[in-house]
């Protein structure tokens, strides 16, 4: 028979560190006098319970939905087909509009939120790190308790997020972290907060099923349906976007599909971190031209394929004229034919080696084929590069061909010969990138993330100045 765990003070002393977040008894009494002072003793109930429910002993895993079907066939459509996760009932649908059926009585006081994510191995992949700022916008500014909510997240531990998370916007240190047991997460036990907010689809299914709340929030970041194929997917994917939920769009044109869907939406543009000074590139001063290309081959949407046939014709053209790098993602150009002809820098894990690399380049190519630009282009230009982009009816808002970039049609022969007038006349590739420049070093983080709260929080938009 198993024996009674002991007490020890060493295991009371772990219990503590853990229930602190690693912070000092001080910074957490700070903490509690800041929630008791903004929330009242309402915010300290729901704390509390929260806490309690996190250490309730799990009740008996479920039975997985028909576990033969998913022996015998196992593809990843199959499978979400077959997870209740995924399957909404249309008493679910009922209380899920019921809520968004509200969303013009929202409050304008906004204290707590609950946000919906996936788990994530990089705090500084675009999405997640947009995400991580408006919470900590929203915290910074106007104190709101926030609780991230990883609803697929059985890998993850508290240490390896909350690490992440501190590192990227260290005011989220403290932060309520909520990870799934392996019995799966009960969404209806979660506390009451003023909103709730997903991100990536499938994380809409878990808001779905949220009615604790006085408004939902969708932060849509690309059109996701066209992440798949046309089917299962796809079809789940697009569902989420007739759920009702507002949507907090990043960039206009990916606002204008969503809110075509019928639902109430504020877009904002992305700014940069960093701004390269208008000083001279390496090429200049007799150096090859330097093209960096977006390069993931794992990601359909980014058409590496098409890239790198053309990578292969600018470089039988220019030789050690142009160096090409790729940055993105780590692959072995062995398997893709590119030996001598790319360099691989792979996933740029912080924010100064991207800043080191593109103050080198001269050229982006980015290629885009859902309704977003990505923050690639943004990046290309703060950094004085002249970007080379596909055509892409939902990214015109921002990419001018001729002005600030140069737009091509996806065959390669199209590609190599956009990227060889950048090559072949300098003073085109400066005029685009200093034009595209002051594009985009004139927004600024907290004037868009100010129009988005006071979306969030039923104000009028501020006037324009």
């Amino acid at each position: 028979m198993r024996q009674p765990t002991s007490i020890t003070p060493r295991r009371i002393e772990e219990k503590v560190r853990r229930e602190l977040h690693g912070r000092s008894l001080g910074e957490a009494a700070g903490d509690f006098g800041r929630l008791l002072t903004t929330r009242g003793w309402r915010g300290v109930v729901e704390r509390t319970g929260f806490t309690i429910s996190r250490h309730r002993p799990p009740g008996p895993a479920p039975e997985p939905a028909a576990p033969e079907l998913h022996e015998r066939v196992g593809t990843y459509p199959w499978n979400v087909a077959f997870d209740p996760y995924f399957d909404l009932s249309p008493q679910a649908l009922q209380a899920n509009a019921e809520v968004v059926e509200r969303f013009e009585q929202r409050p304008n006081q906004v204290a707590s939120a609950t946000w919906f994510v996936p788990r994530f191995e990089h705090a500084l992949f675009g999405g997640v790190y947009t995400i991580l700022r408006l919470m900590a916008w929203m915290r910074e500014h106007h104190g709101v308790e926030h609780r991230l909510v990883l609803f697929d997240g059985l890998e993850a531990t508290d240490p390896t997020i909350r690490s992440m998370v501190r590192d990227a916007f260290p005011s989220l240190g403290d932060i309520d972290i909520v990870l799934p047991p392996r019995t799966g997460l009960r969404i209806d036990e979660l506390p009451p907060t003023d909103i709730a907010v997903c991100s990536l689809w499938s994380s809409a299914y878990a808001l779905a099923r949220f009615n604790a709340t006085a408004a939902k929030f969708y932060m849509v970041q690309d059109f996701e349906p066209s992440f798949y194929p046309a089917g299962t997917i796809f079809a789940l994917a697009e569902a989420t976007y007739r759920l009702g939920f507002a949507g907090i769009v990043n960039t206009p044109g990916l606002a204008d599909v969503y809110a075509a869907y019928g639902n109430p939406t504020a877009a904002f543009v992305p700014a940069v971190d960093f701004a390269a000074a208008d000083t001279a590139k390496p090429s200049a001063d007799g150096g090859p031209v330097q093209v960096v290309l977006y390069g993931r081959p794992s990601t359909d949407r980014n058409a590496f394929e098409l890239i790198a046939t053309a990578c292969h014709q600018i470089k039988a053209r220019y030789g050690d004229r142009v160096r090409i790098v790729s940055a993105g993602e780590d692959f072995g150009l062995t398997a893709f034919r590119l030996d001598g002809v790319v360099e691989n820098v792979g996933l740029l894990r912080d924010l100064e080696s991207v800043r080191a690399l593109y103050s080198q380049s001269d050229i982006g190519v980015c290629f885009m084929l859902s309704k977003h630009p990505s923050y690639q282009p943004f990046e290309y230009l703060a950094a004085r590069m002249a970007p080379v982009c596909n055509v892409n009816a939902a990214t015109g808002w921002l990419l001018r061909h001729g002005e600030n970039c140069l737009i091509t049609e996806p065959f390669p022969s199209c590609i190599t010969a956009a990227v060889a007038r950048l090559v072949d006349d300098a003073e085109l590739r400066l005029k685009i990138a200093s034009a595209g420049h002051e594009d985009v070093v004139n927004t600024s983080w907290d004037r868009e993330l100010e129009r988005t709260w006071r979306f969030i929080t039923n104000r009028p938009p501020e006037p324009a100045s």
